[in-house]
């Protein structure tokens, strides 16, 4: 058996997988605590909870794989800083794997993510796979000739953080212009609590939506099912943006498959996914572009749990 963790800066999953990558059962748990020390507690009392609905003890557990928002040092099992999670500089893999008795290894959400939709998802029967996760960043990742990428030091995939405006907004990584700042939720949400502010959209105005905190990928699915123009303008705007990081990707790495995935892409489907499309056909050089598939992840957050365990289980 083998455990697959997702930590979240809300919310925290684990899942028992069997030998054939089955999951048979879960425990979610929100994800508290101000320090190291009580995230810890939280994370072994959240799979010691999913072993308990499994009927299984720790003793029967092989592997765990623990994906994790943020840098890591993978091959010393540290997590480095995590935006949302009071963990850092903190050894987890060791003392994890110290205290429930197997082998315990970290790696990087979006990698995760990407590598079990890869395994069991959209990303099926494809060998050159480019993940692009947008939420309240844009996330990355990449599997070449069916393995996972990760660069000379374990961070490839930084997608969002290609420059598409040169004297664009300002990103949190400190440059100017990256595609974040124009294609995730949050460069989305910012756009639409000025809409919301200047009353040019009625329902994200009657939600009181002025505060980007509360634009969730589900208001604004519920603007766009009521036909609000100004809304549509805006996400197809940031979908045309995302094109040309998807074009860049095209042209870089000549993939096979495109996956979209997140919790953006989940509630809005070909509403955000199609102009996308659209812009990187546009804007990809031909020859590298006509053979390229662009589809939406499949798994929703079991890709991540799945993914984690099985790259844990070949490490």
């Amino acid at each position: 058996m083998q455990i697959g963790f997702d930590l979240g800066g809300t919310k925290m999953l684990a899942a028992v997988i069997d030998a054939d990558g089955e999951i048979v059962a879960r425990n979610k748990n929100q994800t508290e605590g101000t320090d190291n020390d009580t995230v810890y507690e939280n994370i072994v009392e959240t799979i010691d909870g999913a072993l308990k609905k499994a009927d299984i003890s720790r003793k029967d557990i092989e592997v765990i794989g623990i994906a994790v928002p943020g840098p890591i040092d993978a091959e010393n099992g540290v997590v480095l800083h995590t935006p949302n999670v009071a963990l850092h500089n903190f050894p987890l893999a060791p003392r994890l794997s110290a205290d429930i008795g197997c082998r315990v290894f970290l790696e990087n959400d979006v990698n995760a993510g990407l590598w079990g939709e890869f395994i069991a998802g959209a990303g099926q029967g494809f060998r050159d796979v480019i993940g692009i996760f947008p939420g309240t960043g844009i996330g990355g990742g990449i599997v070449l000739d069916g393995r996972l990428y990760r660069g000379k030091g374990g961070r490839a995939g930084e997608i969002g953080h290609i420059t598409v405006q040169s004297d664009g907004r300002r990103c949190g990584c400190g440059n100017h212009g990256c595609l974040e700042t124009v294609a995730s939720k949050t460069a989305i949400a910012r756009d639409l609590a000025l809409l919301a502010m200047n009353g040019q959209s009625p329902v994200l105005a009657e939600a009181g939506a002025t505060d980007i905190s509360l634009i969730k990928s589900g208001l604004i699915k519920k603007a766009l099912d009521a036909g609000d123009p100004g809304v549509a303008e805006v996400v197809e705007q940031a979908a045309r943006f995302l094109g040309i990081g998807m074009a860049a990707m095209v042209n870089i790495f000549d993939p096979e498959l495109i996956l979209l995935g997140g919790g953006l892409v989940e509630k809005l489907g070909a509403r955000f996914a199609q102009p996308a499309e659209t812009e990187m056909r546009v804007r990809a050089m031909p020859h590298l572009v006509e053979g390229v598939t662009v589809t939406e992840a499949r798994l929703g957050t079991d890709a991540v749990i799945v993914g984690a365990a099985d790259l844990a289980r070949q490490r």
